[in-house]
């Protein structure tokens, strides 16, 4: 003889149907959180500063500075082709990139807003004070060797 299911309760039927679209939400709420920002969000919402992940086509190179003598610079065109920034990469050691016109370089970095399209800045510091960022450029990848950095 085996015992017979108890029949459930509002409250129990509640429950039951409660619990999964809680977790439902919870995961829809953390999707949209965890989504990189781009520069073309970023541009057209006017942030002034925002860590991003994208890629863009280098349009035009622009000279060095000789100021700044540690840093390549380039024009991209983002990936929708609705935004002209500027890409600020300060070399790390002797890591250059031979940048060309019509390349695609794919980065993390910091953007700053600015009504020309703003600029990206690879590496820049982040939150732990740590200098962050990355970029791919012809299937090679420039970052922050973390042993380089003072502690």
């Amino acid at each position: 003889m085996s015992k017979q299911i108890p029949d459930l309760t509002w409250q129990d039927k509640a429950i039951l149907v409660t619990i999964p679209l809680v977790v439902l939400a919870i995961f829809v709420f953390a999707n949209y959180m965890g989504q990189d920002a781009t520069v073309s969000d970023a541009f057209q919402q006017k942030i002034p500063k925002v860590v991003v992940r994208d890629a863009g086509m280098i349009s035009a190179l622009i000279p060095p500075d000789p100021i700044a003598t540690g840093t390549q610079k380039c024009r991209l065109r983002s990936r929708d082709g609705q935004t002209e920034f500027t890409f600020n990469y300060h070399i790390q050691g002797s890591a250059t990139m031979n940048l060309a016109v019509g390349r695609q370089i794919q980065f993390y970095g910091e953007y700053t807003y600015d009504p020309q399209g703003g600029a990206i800045d690879i590496p820049f510091k982040g939150k732990s004070g740590r200098l962050s960022g990355w970029a791919v450029y012809e299937n090679r990848r420039f970052y922050v060797d973390e042993e380089d950095q003072p502690l």
